[in-house]
């Protein structure tokens, strides 16, 4: 037996669509289709195939943009059907969640970003101690096929056939690149719905190192982040993660390697934690201003074009900009104010995001950025529905709605 056997059971993908719709934020349109999906058992050829040991199709290579940056990032992307089953699979493979150690954040069922944050500073001397944050570049697609199979292969000793299923989607060296195929490296792929799982595999033992010698480290896929009391000895782990990373042949993002000295702010997964509280990190406070400033001018170039007034492209600036922040229930989109409120413990960042907002939508009315944006009073932007990202900190942190 297998655990592949489950892709022919009804009731696994109904317990499947269960765990998706309480444990993802799932798109109206993206819940329908698994829906369809299930109720038509659309699951049964492709389960067919591969109980057949028929290969499994090849997925498309995408460029997409970086955004802020001329670089771009490869990823791989499945047809539809395919790209269910392999999630079905991704889910399957929670039974061996129990193999990685407790500093390990990502791809886990109920654990995450959040919980890294708050097993962290629940070491009061957190801020303290000196720290080292590291990025691996292009993590997934530069794993070592050989290696993560023969871990694989281990860890899959008792489901041969699950592994034969991954060695030969990893293994295949072809890719569709639009209407051609071609050789690709791939590693782990990116955007392959298993890739977490074998991404948490590769170096799982890094994170057993230092969770054996309980030191304080954790890691979300390839960022790493690790404290020590001394400079030699954070020196002395430094050391033994890049000697790891070199040994797996992958190599670090130099661009995101930092180090600190006690008292000073450490970064990591979008936040940022000094002495004086958590607080945005420096780059997610960046993205979203540059996502303000981008809107902006497209709703610029847009009433322009088209002769609206300034009321109709301010109030699309507010919509646009209050459902990231504080309610989607359309897209159940995961906004800031269930995303960062509950964890942050200062609002001097939000602060900045609210007076960088206003400046926005002072700008859409007039074009330019001079003295006469001050005409449109902070009354009258209220008026159009702008709500204050502090005052709703604070109203959502006392009133507990988090």
């Amino acid at each position: 037996m297998s655990v592949l056997d489950e892709l022919k059971n009804e009731q696994f993908w109904t317990e499947f669509l269960e765990y998706k719709i309480s444990s993802e934020n799932m798109s109206t349109h993206e819940e329908r289709d698994l829906r369809k999906f299930i109720s038509n058992a659309e699951y049964m050829p492709i389960a067919d195939n591969i109980t057949a040991n028929h290969p499994f199709p090849l997925p498309q290579l995408r460029e997409l943009n970086k955004k802020s940056t001329n670089k771009k990032r490869t990823v791989f992307i499945f047809d539809r059907e395919e790209n269910f089953i392999l999630k079905a699979v991704a889910y399957l493979l929670n039974q061996y969640d129990h193999l990685f150690p407790e500093n390990l954040y990502s791809f886990r069922k109920d654990i995450g970003v959040k919980k890294a944050i708050a097993d962290l500073v629940k070491n009061p001397h957190i801020t303290s101690l000196y720290s080292y944050k590291v990025d691996i570049h292009d993590y997934f697609n530069s794993v070592d096929t050989d290696m993560i199979l023969t871990q694989l292969q281990t860890v899959l000793s008792n489901d041969k056939r699950l592994f034969d299923f991954i060695c030969g989607i990893i293994s295949e060296p072809n890719v569709r690149n639009k209407e051609e195929i071609m050789h690709c490296k791939k590693g782990i792929m990116a955007g392959m719905p298993i890739s977490g799982f074998l991404a948490n595999l590769y170096l799982k033992e890094l994170d057993e190192w230092f969770a054996e010698r309980n030191i304080i480290y954790a890691r979300y896929s390839d960022d790493i982040i690790v404290f020590a009391e001394t400079p030699e000895l954070i020196a002395e782990y430094k050391q033994k993660i890049k000697s790891v990373l070199a040994e797996k042949k992958l190599e670090v993002n130099c661009k995101k390697e930092y180090r600190t000295i006690p008292g000073e702010p450490w970064e990591f997964l979008g936040f940022s934690v000094a002495v004086d509280g958590i607080d945005l990190a420096a780059i997610s406070l960046q993205k979203m201003k540059d996502k303000m400033r981008r809107k902006a001018r497209a709703l610029i170039r847009w009433k322009n074009r088209t002769g609206a007034c300034n009321e109709r492209a301010i109030l699309a600036f507010i919509r646009h900009f209050n459902r990231k922040f504080y309610d989607n229930p359309k897209q159940h989109e995961v906004t800031w104010c269930r995303w960062y409120f509950p964890t942050i413990t200062t609002s001097k960042s939000l602060h900045i995001l609210d007076e960088y907002m206003v400046s926005c939508i002072r700008y859409i009315a007039t074009g330019k950025h001079t003295k006469a944006n001050y005409n449109l009073r902070y009354e009258e932007i209220k008026e159009f529905g702008y709500r204050s990202l502090v005052n709703a900190y604070y109203y959502y942190k006392k009133t507990n709605l988090l």
